[in-house]
Order: structure tokens, then sequence, then C-alpha cells
């Protein structure tokens, strides 16, 4: 105790020496701390906007359909649905039939992906309902026979407004063609483009009956749980859901679905900590200028200590500490201004519109809501500890080296 009050004294020998670094630490913790927030809060955003509205927490489908896409790879609906809607962790379950097809208006041609859906079933695994302006139509709400709800991208592409009609056609394997004509209910917007262009959304029954198939036939069962973060309740529903299948049928986290999602948070994570690092090392760099000149300003003193009976480790503790005790309150205090800023901004978000809107194209929000968890805390409070000591090794090692005799003769 006595040695970190006397180290506390001498740093403040030099006040504004020592208040120019101090504040240096608290505004680079500060920016340490919201930018871990930040780049955390950006990567939960990309996962919950993408599980809210393209991919489920669970899929159900056929191995071939997986590997070819082909409309023949259908199973029967029932009773599986209802099995699974049984298991207690179930909030959600929508059938979906898929068919790659081909959009044709009189503007412009292309391929799209149809998802044929039950409206009201696929509410309880999507938010894509609420994503469609006023301005922009409704969600399947007109009761008319072939509507389709597409993209914003998809409505710019094909110059298609509410109302409009657009045909679609799809074949089998055979070769066999079917095609419809289908009149736009609603326009959705979203944060990624690519989505928005690439897939479009009809009701099932119009959809079957346009292609012939059965009333109960699906090509993916669209699961959603309580909580996708869970990993122990996910992985014991996808168990329970595997054990009802049979033949070539499959279940599919969201995690195996799309391996980016489940890599993305713990890859911002690491890219962001070694943001951090560097800022932590460029103090660094500022604290051994600070402790190194105050130790051969204090060179007489430090020889006198030495003739007076201190041992080289007091005094190489001494320059630890007076380095420490420096960097762990400016670190507290910028961590804390940190953690105020994180706790605004995480209920007002920042809208990043202007500076991410490149980024929008693979599902990057705009509007982001920083967070930061304990063990990040934790994690920065242990790098700025190692700063503060590993920033007082060279200092130290040049006051442990001074002659006593030497020193008190300048």
């Amino acid at each position: 105790m006595k040695l970190l009050s006397f180290a506390w004294k001498n740093i403040w020998r030099n006040k504004l020496r020592s208040g120019v670094i101090l504040a240096a630490i608290i505004i680079g913790l500060t920016i340490a701390v919201f930018i871990v927030a930040f780049g955390t809060g950006m990567a939960a955003q990309v996962v919950k906007d993408t599980l809210s509205r393209e991919l489920a927490h669970l899929e159900v489908t056929r191995q071939p359909f997986l590997d070819y896409g082909d409309l023949e790879y259908a199973f029967r609906q029932n009773p599986l649905e209802a099995k699974v809607r049984e298991i207690p962790e179930v909030v959600g379950v929508s059938p979906q039939v898929i068919i790659n097809a081909t959009a044709s208006t009189p503007h412009n041609i292309g391929g799209v992906q149809i998802v044929a859906i039950d409206p009201e079933k696929e509410k309880t695994i999507s938010e894509l309902y609420r994503c469609i302006p006023d301005s922009l139509g409704n969600y399947f709400e007109d009761g008319i026979t072939n509507s389709i709800l597409i993209g914003r991208k998809f409505a710019e592409k094909y110059q298609l407004k509410p109302h409009n009609k657009m045909v679609l056609t799809f074949a089998d394997k055979n070769g066999e063609e079917f095609s419809g004509s289908f009149r736009v209910c609603g326009i959705f917007c979203t944060s990624s483009p690519s989505f928005e262009e690439s897939k479009v959304f009809v009701k099932i029954s119009d959809l079957r009956q346009l292609a012939a198939l059965p009333n109960d036939s699906i090509h993916k069962l669209a699961i959603n749980i309580k909580d996708h973060n869970d990993a122990v309740m996910l992985s014991s529903v996808q168990n329970q859901i595997q054990a009802l299948l049979s033949g070539d049928q499959t279940v599919r986290n969201w995690k195996e679905i799309n391996p980016i999602m489940s890599v993305y948070d713990s890859f911002m994570g690491t890219v962001f900590t070694a943001v951090v690092a560097i800022i932590l090392l460029a103090l660094g760099f500022g604290i051994v200028n600070v402790v190194l000149m105050s130790v051969m300003e204090r060179r007489r003193e430090l020889c006198m200590l030495r003739a007076i009976g201190m041992s080289r480790r007091k005094v190489m503790n001494l320059i630890i500490a007076e380095s420490t005790v420096l960097t762990v309150i400016g670190g507290f205090i910028g961590m804390v201004l940190g953690g105020i800023i994180v706790l605004i901004t995480s209920h007002t978000g920042i809208d990043m519109s202007k500076s991410l809107s490149s980024y929008s194209v693979i599902g990057v929000s705009t509007m982001i809501y920083p967070a930061i968890t304990l063990s990040y805390y934790i994690k920065i409070s242990i790098m700025v500890i190692l700063t503060g000591i590993l920033a007082a090794i060279y200092p130290a090692r040049t006051a442990v080296k001074m002659k006593p005799a030497e020193g008190i003769r300048e």
C-alpha cells in the first residue's frame, strides 16, 4: 500500500506531463470501448436482420434438393409439421415451396427464386411483413389470386409498382414449362439489396395449383425457436427434429445454412480487439516516454534510495507501480466514459446510411446499435493492466542499472 501511495505522489510531481498522458489514455480507452461496442453491435445487427427476414433458425429439406434444387425433390408437409409444433422450444413453423424461375415484364427479363409461403404461418418465422411501407402495398391482404410480393431492388430492375402484372416461368425435370401471371400486392424494403433482387414471394396455394403439385408437397419446413443464440437449445431441438425425419430428409441450423453468419460475430470481435491492441500499443509508447523522463529527472533521488538500502527489486516495483497506476486510472475513466456513450447510443442507434450505404449490398444494416459484453470489458481491462506493466519495463531497467555513487555525486 505504501508503494502505491509513493507511486501516486511521484506521478504528480510533473502535473502537466502526467495530465497529458492521462488525458491521452482516457481518450484512447473511450474510443477503444466504443469501437468494440460498435463492431459488436454491427455484427449482432447483421445476424438479427438476416435471421428475422432471410433465414430460419432451423430448416428441414431433402438432401437431393440441396444438391440439385429440382422441383421433384419435395416431401410431405404433414404429419411432420404437426409433430415439430409439439416441441416446446419451437415458436414458429412455416412450410415453403421453392422454385427457380424466369421473371419477365415488358421492361426486363431474368432469373429469380420463387418462395411460396402460407402468409400467416410465415409471420411466425419472418418479419418480412413488417418491411412493407404503406405506400408500397400490403402483405397478401387483398385476397387476390396469384398475388406476389417483391423486393425494392427487384421492382426497380423490372420497373414494377403495386398492382402491376408480371410473368413467372419455370420447368420441371422433364422440361415441361409452367407459366403464370402474377399481380404485385406489395414491395418490401430491407437492408440487403441482393435479397430484395433475388427472391419473390407468392402464396403456396397459388403455386401448387400452377405447378400441379400435391396439396401437402413442400421443399422446406422453416422453423424458429425461442432463442437462436442458445447453442444447447438449438442443438437439442435439431436432434429432436432429426429423430422425426426419414429417408433423405435432413435438418440444418442457421449456422450450417450460412456459415459466414456463425463466424461473423467472433471475426468482428477479433478484428476490433486487434484495433484496441493497436491503440494501447500507441499509448504504451507514450507511457514509456513519460515514465522514462520521470526516472531520469529523479536519477539522484533513486540513487540515494539505493544507497540507503532499497533493493533493485523495490526500485523496479516502484517504477512499474507508477506506470500501472497511471494506466489503470486512465483506463478506468476511459472505460466508464466509453460505457456511458455506448449506453446512450445503444438506445438511440447510430444512423450510418451515408457511410455504410455501399455495404448494404452484403446485408449490413445502416442503423447500428452499439453493444458490449462484460467479457469484452474484462478483456480490455487485462490489456490495459498489461500495457502499464510492459510500458514500465524499460524505464525500470534503466533505473536499476544506475550506479548509486555516480548518481549521488551529480
